[in-house]
Parts: structure tokens; sequence; C-alpha cells
């Protein structure tokens, strides 16, 4: 396992370097709030840089037959799954997410999504269309161009890749910008580019703050598309940014996922998928359900169930392969977590489950969250209104179908 004293890179036209300024920054381990590594801070610099070599590598990029694209992401692939125990415990050191799921989803994914958009590239194709019988017309598919690709802290490998893989199978070239916080095994996937014989400048990886080098990218005229995940304030300030010169946004945003358990449901399915769902990943996931609406006649068994079921979950040292649920990303995560748990008692709620930190010696110093479960009178609650992200969930009492859809929907 590479951390404090390996010397992460930055990917910049084909070479691994160093910044322009040669700032570093730290990456903290929040699982012990300890130093994990220290990484690259980029600049402005930095993305003039990659934008420029991104675009003087799109023409012949785009022009490369798509089987020979397909074959270097097949061939990336193949590197990520050779060096999966190294990427593994980065994963979970980075960002807390325990060893037991970042070894059976976030690394095992990531070359899967390679290898199934390397097989999807090589049917994509334009249309033709007899318009009469005197003309035929043609469609043609092409890439847009330079893509900025800003992606998020909560699984960091396989959603880099996930935006990386459909960009460059399409013949776009990539300047992407790993979370701050937790940019290890994307800098790792910069060395297995340049170990695949991608051309210089494909693909461009720099890091550093949302602010400075997020921001950069975003502002920059040789970027054609932002494809960006993250905070729905961040989300709209780009696209605000974007929209002074009519550039295409991809976003996906914040949410306050409903799931709705009604008296004809499968009672052992419901609350499996609602124990899973809710606090997987710490709760820190874009499709998580943090707010439940549960029918009269099913209301006392389920919640009864739920909070058993919840309250077995293994929190502890993610490395351990025994924990079920880590650490929050880090402590500003904890600390609004936090924050709601105290507005939700100041406003009524009734705490069923959690509301504190676990009290271990593996825990006590990291960024941990038990599992909480409130029971909620309100749906204008700020516990269900807004995106926690965190392992906090309200549940409140329906009479029908109908009302649960109504303040399923009632929401910011």
């Amino acid at each position: 396992m590479k951390k404090v004293g390996y010397d992460y890179r930055i990917l910049i036209g084909g070479k691994l370097t160093k910044p322009a300024k040669n700032e570093t920054m730290e990456v903290i381990n929040p699982a012990n709030n300890t130093l994990a590594a220290i990484v690259p801070k980029c600049s402005e610099i930095d993305v003039n840089l990659a934008v420029e070599a991104a675009n003087k590598a799109k023409t012949k990029w785009k022009s490369t037959y798509i089987g020979d694209r397909s074959d270097l992401l097949v061939k990336l692939a193949a590197i990520i799954r050779a060096h999966q125990d190294e990427l593994v415990p980065l994963e979970t050191m980075q960002y807390g997410g325990p060893i037991s799921k970042t070894s059976k989803f976030d690394i095992p994914f990531a070359p899967a999504e390679l290898e199934f958009m390397a097989g999807l590239g090589r049917s994509m194709t334009g249309l033709t269309i007899s318009a009469d019988p005197s003309a035929r017309v043609m469609t043609f598919r092409e890439p847009v161009g330079v893509v900025g690709l800003i992606t998020p802290w909560n699984f960091p490998l396989v959603t880099a890749v996930s935006k990386l893989a459909p960009a460059l199978i399409t013949g776009n070239t990539v300047v992407l910008k790993p979370p701050s916080c937790a940019p290890l095994t994307v800098l790792k996937l910069g060395e297995y580019v340049v170990e695949a014989g991608f051309p210089d400048g494909v693909v461009n990886i720099v890091t550093g703050p949302g602010g400075e080098v997020g921001e950069a990218i975003v502002n920059h005229p040789g970027i054609d598309k932002v494809n960006f995940t993250g905070d729905s304030f961040v989300g709209k300030r780009i696209m605000r940014l974007a929209s002074e010169r009519v550039m295409p946004v991809a976003s996906e945003l914040g949410g306050k996922n409903p799931m709705i358990v009604l008296d004809d449901a499968n009672l052992d399915a419901a609350v499996e998928g609602a124990t899973y769902a809710a606090f997987f990943n710490s709760g820190q996931n874009c499709g998580s359900p943090s707010r439940f609406y549960v029918q009269d006649g099913i209301y006392d068994r389920f919640v009864d169930r739920f909070v058993k079921a919840a309250g077995k979950i293994i929190v502890g040292d993610p490395m351990d392969p025994k924990t079920m649920m880590g650490p929050l990303a880090y402590n500003t995560c904890r600390d609004t977590a936090e924050e709601f748990i105290e507005q939700a008692k100041q406003e009524g709620a009734k705490l069923l489950l959690g509301g504190e930190r676990p009290n271990t010696p593996e825990t006590i110093n990291g960024a941990f969250v038990m599992p909480t479960i409130f029971e909620v009178y309100e749906n204008k609650m700020d516990l269900m209104q807004e995106e926690i992200f965190a392992p906090v969930v309200g549940i409140m009492r329906v009479k029908n179908a109908e009302e649960a859809i109504e303040l399923a929907n009632d929401s910011r």
C-alpha cells in the first residue's frame, strides 16, 4: 500500500509530473484523522497546460479507429485488475469505505465499467435514412472535444472511471479532477493510463481544491463540456459559469430519496432493502433513501425490525474485513450530520437508534456516526427535506399510498 512516502504525480500531456508551483496538500485518513498521503496541489497554470495538451491530442484521438480505442480501454481495465490488491486499501484509507465493500464494489466495478464501454463503443454508429426515393440522409456521431470531468469522493475510482470510459470511447480527450480529499486511486489511474499506452494528452489528471482547480476547468475556453458529480450548490455555480459561453454541462447533484413501504409489502424484503440502502457506504450514496413513509398497518412491525437490523451493523475500523460501516469521508461530514441530529431532537423527532459517535478504541479519533433512526411527525423538518449524506434517516407513519406519494414529492 502506497501512502505518505509515495511520490504521487499528476498526468499532463502523457507525462507523470509535479505541479508548476510544486505545491502539495495532505490527504487525511477519516478513520483516525492521521496523515494518509501527501499529493500534488495544482493551480490554474496546471489546468491550462492540461487543457492545452488535451486540445493538441483531440484531432488524432478523434480519428483513431474505434477498435483501437476500445482495445486501450480493455488494456487499462486489465492493469487496474492486476493492481486491485494495492488499490483496495488505498480506496479505503482515503475516504473510509470499509474494505469489505471496496474489495467487492469500488475497485472491481472500475475495470468492469471500462470493459463494458469498450464493447458498447464498437456498436456506436450513425444512421442512414431514406427521406424519399431520391434522397438519403446520413448522420454521424462526433465527439464533443475536450471534456472536463470533476468527480466526487464517495466512490473515488469507479465514479472517475464511469465518466472517463464513455468520454474516451466516443473520441473525446479529458481533463480529470478527482476530489481533493480522496485523489489517491485516481492518481494511480494516471500511472496505469501511461502504462496502457494511451497517446499523450488524451487523459490528463490534475488535483487540487475545487474552488481553484475545478473552477479553472469550468472557466477554460478550451473545455467543450463539463461532467460533474457533487453538491447541488457547486453544481448550480458550474451551470451559471458554463452558461456564460453556452457550454453543455452534465451534472449529478444532491437529492433526498424517499422509500415507501405499504401494508402489502414483503416485510423481510422491505427491512433488508431499507437497511442496506440507507446505511450502505455510511449513507454517502446518491441513491440512499434517508426518509421513509410507512403505512399504518405495517408501521410498527417495520420500525421494530428496521431498528433491530440497523443496530446489528458493525461500525469500526474500515480496514477490518468484519466492519460493515466505516467513518464518514471527513470531519466536516460528521459535524454536519451531528448538527442535523441535534436539530431533529430539538424539533421533537423521537430518536429510535444511534444519534452518537461510537466509543471504541478504533473509532474514537475518526469521523464516525452510528446508524441513526428518528421517528418523525412533520415532513417539513430539515431531517426530511435536506440531503445529509450520512447514516441518519427519518420515518413517518402514513395512512395510504396517496399520502405517502404526496409527502415523498414534497421535498426541496
